[in-house]
């Protein structure tokens, strides 16, 4: 059987025939590119996951709060010393791996390039992969000093198609931000097919399909399939600390929560924080039918986002997701072959006319296909959920420059204010401000507001970044 006959006979048992409706028109070149492509999907696969979700009803969710949910605001120092000794530990015995979600681009924030290439404005101009790279070293660096061995660090960074040739580049660029190339390792998170309302797969063009990322959920699958999950098992990795790249707060690895994590031989960890207010759109890490879970803010009824404990006078659904995310490697091993739901986001995606002409829409035109990374959180035997603090775990980067909330200016100010919050319990004072007035110490120098101890002889004129 010719390879035609092969592509046919696969498109015909999907109920997908359409995408071959231009193939006599294509060079030898295109129509090899699309029997490559059209071999690579598994139809089948893709058309069952499309039906399954689509028919998918959602059941009636019993919620009730995380019974179990510690902060760093009100724990003793004595435990969050030892939370934080647990981590530092791993660190300096190679445990921990840093995993960064970074498929997306900067398209919300006018670049084109990778969101982690962007720059928030800072003084020093680092983006934000190098403010994370930064806080890796510094880690290391902290680790030495206190067992004696640094404990390399990996870092795994999951681009997509659309992010991937750039990331790799940039990276290369900048020397790994002085980082080992040996201790990177940038992989491609998978995609799946746009369907469009007839329970169609779109084409891009006449001879390629119109695929999209598989949501940040498909990061267990790309792990196993890019051998990130092999690597992390010789380089005797035991512990992944996960989050979004477009968090400019974020203490990557950090040891206090790694360490929390540990202490309670989590499969699954989440560092979580109190909503700002009852409405404000984030999920919620809570259990649902009795199962660890994250509820999305659009899934809760206005009566259950409002709850109040009158014990407390706080909200009962009150821990915010973030993205932040501790994984045991045990866990990761077995978390790929998990089958998870997909989810249907309805989106304007440019198609095909009948003329072979590509058509930009106005309106919806179809169904993208994605997972989320916490819709494993239900398999998980034993999940920790701590809370940490607003104005030191995040300031997201998810806005256009001038947005009143997560946008460039708004993390900045958060990073300026933390930085200011950390040299004036050393003694140090702050002249008038000139220009933007903002203040930057580098990753470089501390982590998380330790070691500033008499480096601040005089007083500081704005704006300022100590490196």
């Amino acid at each position: 059987m010719d390879s035609k006959a092969t592509i046919q006979k696969l498109c015909e048992e999907a109920g997908q025939s359409h995408l071959l409706r231009f193939v006599d028109e294509l060079t030898e070149q295109e129509r090899d590119e699309l029997f490559n492509q059209l071999l690579g999907l598994d139809l089948q696969f893709c058309v069952d996951v499309h039906n399954r979700s689509v028919q998918q009803t959602e059941e009636a969710a019993n919620l009730s709060p995380f019974p179990r949910v510690e902060s760093v605001r009100t724990a003793a120092k004595d435990t969050l010393d030892q939370w934080n000794s647990v981590g530092i530990r791993a660190i300096a015995d190679g445990e921990v791996a840093f995993i960064t979600l970074a498929g997306g681009q900067g398209t919300r924030l006018g670049s084109p390039d990778p969101k982690g290439m962007y720059d928030i404005g800072l003084p020093s101009r680092k983006p934000l992969f190098q403010l994370q790279a930064e806080r890796l070293l510094r880690l290391q660096t902290l680790a030495l000093e206190k067992y004696g061995k640094a404990g390399r660090i990996q870092w795994y960074v999951m681009s997509s198609p659309a992010t991937h040739i750039a990331t790799e580049t940039f990276f290369k660029a900048m020397n790994f931000f002085g980082l080992e190339p040996s201790q990177v390792m940038i992989f491609q998170q998978g995609t799946s097919p746009c369907f469009d309302f007839n329970s169609k797969i779109m084409l891009e063009t006449k001879h390629s399909v119109n695929v999209s990322p598989d949501g940040n959920g498909g990061i267990y699958r790309a792990m196993h399939r890019a051998g990130v999950l092999e690597d992390m098992g010789i380089k005797g990795v035991e512990h992944a600390y996960v989050c979004s790249v477009d968090n400019a707060l974020v203490r990557v690895c950090d040891p206090v929560f790694v360490g929390y994590c540990i202490a309670h031989k989590a499969d699954v960890g989440a560092k979580v924080l109190p909503k700002a207010y009852a409405e404000e759109k984030v999920g919620v890490v809570c259990l649902r039918n009795n199962r660890p879970a994250v509820v999305e803010y659009s899934e809760m009824t206005p009566e259950e986002t409002a709850r109040v404990d009158p014990a407390t006078g706080q909200l009962v659904f009150n821990t915010g997701n973030i993205c932040v995310h501790y994984f045991s490697k045990t866990f990761l091993d077995r978390a790929h072959k998990i089958e998870l739901p997909f989810h249907v986001a309805i989106k304007k995606i440019p198609y095909l006319d009948d003329k072979g002409e590509i058509v930009t829409p106005t309106s919806n035109t179809g169904k993208k296909m994605e997972q989320f990374i916490f819709d494993v959180f239900p398999f998980a035997d034993n999940m920790a959920v701590l809370e940490g603090d607003r104005s030191e775990d995040f300031a997201p980067v998810k806005n256009a420059p001038g947005s009143s909330t997560d946008s460039p200016d708004t993390a900045r100010a958060m990073v300026s204010d933390l930085h200011k919050k950390w040299a004036s319990a050393v003694g140090a004072t702050f002249g008038p401000a000139t220009a933007d007035g903002l203040f930057e110490i580098s990753p470089l120098v501390s982590y998380a507001g330790e070691g500033l101890e008499g480096k601040f002889q005089s007083e500081i004129t704005l704006p300022t970044h100590i490196e």
